[in-house]
C-alpha cells in the first residue's frame, strides 16, 4: 500500500509540474505577441543588435518607450536587457523613458566609457555581458561602436599645407583625415 502511495504522489506531482510548464509556456507565447515586445525587437533586429529565427515586423525607425523596453527584457527576452544600454547610447533619439531609466542608463555608459569596473548592474544583467555590445559593428555601418567613434577636431593650417594634403588625397585616394591619421600614427611609432 505504501509503495502505491508514493506512486499515486509521484504521478500527481507529475502532471502538476507538466500543468505548470504547459501554463508558462502559453503566458510565453502570449508575451511574444504582446505589442511591447514586438516594438523593441523589430527596433533591435532591424539595427542588428539582436537576430531571431521569428517573423517580426522590422521597425528601424521605432520611438522606445524605455518602460516597455525593460518589461520586455525582464519578462520575455533578457538578451533586450543585455543590449538595451548600447542601443540607447548609439540611437539616443529613438527612445524615450522616466529619468530613473534613463539614470541606470547613463550610469552604465559613463562606467564603460570611463573603463570602470566597479560593480553595477542594469536589472540584474551584469555589466561583463553589457560591455561587449558597446563595441559591435552593426549592420548599416553608420553608428559607431564606440571604439571607432571619431573626434571632431579643427585644425588652421597654411594654404600650402592644404594643397599638399589635397595632392595626397588625390594619389592615395584617401581621405584627409585618413592621411593624417596615417601621418600620425607613424611619427607616433618613431617618438
Amino acid at each position: 500500500m505504501e509503495i502505491l502511495n508514493i506512486f499515486l504522489r509521484a504521478t500527481l506531482n507529475k502532471i502538476a509540474i507538466i500543468e505548470k510548464i504547459n501554463k508558462l509556456a502559453q503566458q510565453d507565447k502570449q508575451r511574444r505577441q504582446d505589442p511591447r515586445y514586438l516594438k523593441i525587437m523589430g527596433f533591435l533586429v532591424a539595427k542588428g543588435f539582436l537576430h531571431t529565427n521569428l517573423k517580426i515586423p522590422l521597425n528601424p525607425n521605432a520611438h522606445i518607450n524605455l518602460e516597455d523596453a525593460v518589461w520586455a527584457g525582464r519578462f520575455v527576452e533578457p538578451r533586450v536587457i543585455e543590449v538595451l544600454p548600447a542601443a540607447y547610447e548609439r540611437f539616443k533619439k529613438h527612445f524615450s523613458g522616466d529619468a530613473a531609466t534613463i539614470e541606470k542608463l547613463e550610469q552604465i555608459i559613463d562606467c564603460i566609457q570611463q573603463q570602470d569596473n566597479h560593480e553595477i548592474d542594469f536589472y540584474g544583467m551584469s555589466i561583463d555581458k553589457i560591455k561587449p555590445w558597446f563595441f559591435i559593428r552593426l549592420r548599416d555601418g553608420r553608428s559607431k561602436s564606440l571604439d571607432n567613434r571619431k573626434v571632431s577636431k579643427s585644425f588652421r593650417f597654411k594654404p600650402e599645407t592644404v594643397d599638399i594634403l589635397k595632392s595626397l588625397k588625390d594619389q592615395t585616394g584617401k581621405s584627409e583625415t585618413e592621411i593624417l591619421e596615417s601621418l600620425v600614427a607613424e611619427t607616433g611609432m618613431k617618438l
